[in-house]
């Protein structure tokens, strides 16, 4: 396999992002060489620019829409609404075809517009999809999503949830989908995590060294379960009320975020629950957890599941809410019926007074999270990428 171009739709701290991160670094690390075009910045860059050759399919200079500006003052991400416009692409075309690459590979379905518009460099593509159906409804246009699936030679899904949704709605077939669950670099987090100061990090937050955290993470929107995360609380604090919760990545401006203090404030749990913006370093949270709750309503299969598993956590998730429910199986005893809070309240009142029981489960999570480390999961990647881009020249592509 020569060169991979790699395209990803922006460099923000979030779960498709860094698992791009530690998928570029490991090729980097094993001498597969790799460009990525990004169609937007974000705090990531440096760090992507460091493991491969970026192409900036953006212009740092550009003044955002007044739509967009309203949705960040807002504390939202903007759909993907528009082609990307990029000055000098010709430039920019033609610095990617000196670096030689044989195939290109699309990180989440957001990126047609990206995709279309590297259309005459004559590539054959492949996809890895997070998403499931809510989030390509919103994140994807209805063209850049027909010219992906139209011309895609192979689509890697990041769970078995995501792979069954493209089937059944989008025309997908078994023979050009395959599974790749999400990839960690293991040894790099379980080093961030031992070397966190808990006891500080406790301090900061206002929780005693021996109280039970229960954590979970994610953006202020609907389809991340923030909301129930504060009713499982209300409830579990009745009869627990020495547990502290923490959910990290709430922004700290946005009508979401308003809406979330305010039934804080009203629940008086403001000293219990602590909502904390994300940022980079929000693994030093996670090594705070004792439980992880993933309350979302659809997510494919987030990083932040292997992050907690890698910390000894044991997490819980609902049934039928995506791809989650593969890694928390159900012989563990943490995956309860899709949004009764009753039952999820009632499985971390029982692992709350149970320490011998977290740390058994702790141990079946962190050997699961140890599986998708990349250095197991990236050959079967480069070996598919072999199978299907090997026979496939640019010419046959241009005919097709």
């Amino acid at each position: 396999m020569n060169a991979i171009l790699f395209i990803g739709h922006d460099a923000n701290r979030a779960g498709a992002q860094y698992l791009l991160l530690h998928l570029l670094t490991h090729l980097h690390e094993t001498g597969v060489r790799t460009g990525l075009v990004l169609g937007a910045g974000g705090p990531l860059l440096p760090d992507y620019e460091q493991v491969t050759t970026v192409y900036q399919a953006f212009s740092s200079a550009k003044d955002p829409s007044f739509s967009a500006r309203v949705l960040a003052k807002l504390g939202f991400t903007p759909p993907v609404t528009e082609q990307p416009e990029v000055d000098g692409l010709p430039t920019l075309l033609a610095a990617i075809r000196a670096g030689q690459y044989s195939c290109i590979v699309a990180n989440t379905i957001a990126n047609g517009g990206l995709l279309r518009m590297l259309e005459p460099l004559k590539l054959p593509f492949a996809l890895y999809v997070h998403e499931l159906e809510t989030s390509i409804q919103i994140y994807t246009r209805p063209e850049d999503l027909r010219y992906e699936l139209t011309h895609v030679s192979h689509v890697f899904c990041g769970s078995e949830a995501v792979r069954q949704n493209l089937i059944d709605h989008h025309g997908l077939t078994p023979a050009n989908t395959s599974v790749l669950n999400s990839l960690i670099r293991t040894a790099t987090l379980l080093d961030k995590l031992k070397a966190v100061d808990q006891a500080s990090v406790r301090t900061q937050l206002g929780i005693p060294p021996q109280a039970v955290v229960i954590g979970g993470c994610g953006n202020a929107e609907w389809r991340k379960g923030v909301d129930l995360f504060l009713l499982i609380a209300r409830q579990l604090l009745n009869t627990h009320p020495d547990v502290h919760f923490v959910w990290v990545g709430i922004p700290e401006g946005g009508e979401e975020t308003r809406r979330l203090h305010y039934d804080l404030a009203r629940m008086d749990m403001a000293n219990r629950v602590h909502l904390l913006p994300p940022g980079g370093n929000y693994l030093d949270y996670v090594a705070c957890f004792d439980l992880f709750t993933l309350t979302s309503r659809e997510d494919p299969y987030p990083l932040v599941i292997l992050e907690a598993g890698l910390n000894h956590n044991p997490v819980l998730c609902f049934e039928g809410s995506g791809g989650s429910p593969d890694f928390v199986g159900a012989d563990t005893g943490c995956l309860v019926p899709y949004l009764d809070l009753s039952a999820m309240v009632a499985a971390l009142a029982r692992l709350a007074d149970n320490p011998t029981e977290r740390t058994r489960l702790g141990n079946v999570f962190y050997e699961r999270a140890m599986a998708h480390d990349v250095a197991t999961l990236v050959p079967t990647l480069l070996a598919k990428i072999d199978s299907v881009f090997l026979p496939l020249t640019s010419g046959q592509y241009a005919g097709r």
